[in-house]
């Protein structure tokens, strides 16, 4: 009897382990590309958002022209301007001490950089949310945008569609993703 429920543990991990196998190997779900980006990175989204950021970090202030890209030309002047800044005497090299001063001035301008972008970005946000609750493009929210708004959230959160918020809805929420993932697993 041991020896049947072991054959059949181990048959069950073998078509799980193909399956997910199968499942990653789809390489067109979205999930999958995040999942193996997230284990690649190490430490997961954050990775992935640090590594978008420094990008951003970088054309902002490189790109001097703002066309969207940084040319060769456009790189190397930031770089002379940093050494530049550094070589206090001006004798064409950096002492350790200089080197030291020209790390923390790049280290300023990038999270000057940084805060600008988020800065930007969440400036960005909330004209986008301004904007959607606007539905007239009018430049303003009347009380019955602002309550067409809250209602279609209402709507969408009231997953048991009892007029209610509760337990329940969530609970059903969570068995519906549930569901929707072992229908994706099993389609392949």
């Amino acid at each position: 009897m041991k020896k049947l429920i072991s054959v059949v543990s181990a048959s069950a991990i073998l078509v799980s382990v193909m399956g997910f196998s199968a499942y990653t190997q789809a390489g067109e779900d979205k999930k999958i590309k995040v999942i193996k980006h997230h284990k690649v990175m190490g430490d997961g989204m954050r990775g992935m958002h640090k590594k978008h950021m420094k990008h951003k970090v970088m054309m902002h202030i490189m790109d001097k022209n703002k066309d969207g890209s940084i040319s060769k030309e456009e790189f190397e002047d930031h770089r002379n301007e940093f050494f530049r800044a550094a070589d206090k005497n001006r004798d064409g090299n950096l002492s350790e001490k200089d080197f030291e001063k020209l790390q923390k001035k790049m280290k300023e301008a990038h999270e000057k950089a940084r805060e600008e972008i988020k800065a930007a970005h969440k400036k960005a946000m909330k004209k986008k949310h301004f904007d959607k609750l606007d539905a007239d493009g009018d430049g303003k929210i009347s009380k019955e945008e602002f309550d067409a708004k809250g209602m279609r959230k209402f709507i969408r959160m009231d997953h048991n569609d009892d007029g209610e918020l509760n337990k329940a809805d969530r609970h059903k929420k969570m068995k519906k993703r549930h569901m929707e993932k072992m229908l994706d697993r099993s389609s392949l």
